[in-house]
């Protein structure tokens, strides 16, 4: 192992693969907002590897570089990666790769003007737990830093799991805006049903008291007042369902 690293290393005492990812995932059972947890894994993996790295996520039909940790340069509001690049090669097959030799990237269009030459591209993705459907994310990706040294076997496997946890967060954050889009809808739905369901008793009401007040037969007469008094009911239920709703949003 290269002994540029192993300095890397030493400079963070004990902690060690296994310290980093247990660290990493007690970030998944957080509140703080996504984009800083992903942030705070980029910090921690350049510090641990003395590797620039940097995150890029799908956004609609384009992969935009969203978050960056090192020698970076990059737009506050993202930069779309080049669909001509090896990184989306990676991310459309779902396959990690790990650049070895400077000549696999050859063909390939760079994304940042910069002299970057990466090394490895970690596909980020979930599962969906209903429909059981991968659903793709982005990408986690790593450069040779300043030694220019090819990523280790060891170094490799250690950022597949640390993509992994990247995925959750990222999947995570995404499932939980289906939620909340979902809830909106049902919502949205209830009080049109409410609002159309008022409409039908207001017409109910207007007509039975109509009939209550120009009925010849008695008996006619009270049962449309029955029917009006009914009809008051309902709208002062409604009236609660809706205020109880307006509370929820």
């Amino acid at each position: 192992m290269a002994t540029g690293r192993r300095k890397q290393r030493s400079g963070n005492g004990s902690r060690g693969p296994f310290r980093d990812i247990l660290d990493i995932a007690r970030l998944l059972s957080s509140s703080a907002v996504p984009e800083k947890l992903i942030e705070t894994v980029l910090t921690d993996l350049c510090e641990r590897l003395g590797k620039r790295s940097r995150c890029a996520l799908l956004d609609g039909e384009d992969l935009r570089l969203r978050f960056c940790a090192g020698a970076h340069t990059c737009p506050v509001g993202g930069l779309f990666v080049d669909k001509n690049s090896i990184v989306w090669e990676a991310v459309r097959k779902g396959v990690p790769m790990n650049l070895t030799d400077p000549r696999q990237s050859n063909g390939y269009t760079h994304t940042l003007a910069e002299p970057i030459k990466i090394k490895s591209i970690i596909p980020l993705a979930y599962v969906d737990p209903l429909t059981r459907e991968t659903k793709k994310i982005g990408a986690l990706i790593v450069d040779s830093g300043q030694e220019n040294l090819p990523i280790s076997t060891e170094d490799f496997e250690y950022l597949q799991v640390i993509g992994q946890l990247i995925s959750a967060i990222a999947g995570r954050a995404e499932l939980i805006g289906q939620l909340a889009a979902s809830c909106r809808r049902q919502e949205d739905i209830l009080m049109e049903t409410a609002h159309r369901f008022r409409n039908s008793i207001a017409i109910i009401g207007g007509f039975s008291q109509r009939i209550a007040n120009q009925a010849l037969d008695k008996e006619v007469a009270e049962k449309a007042v029955h029917l009006h008094e009914e009809v008051k009911i309902l709208e002062g239920h409604l009236a609660e369902f809706e205020a109880y709703m307006g509370t929820k949003t």
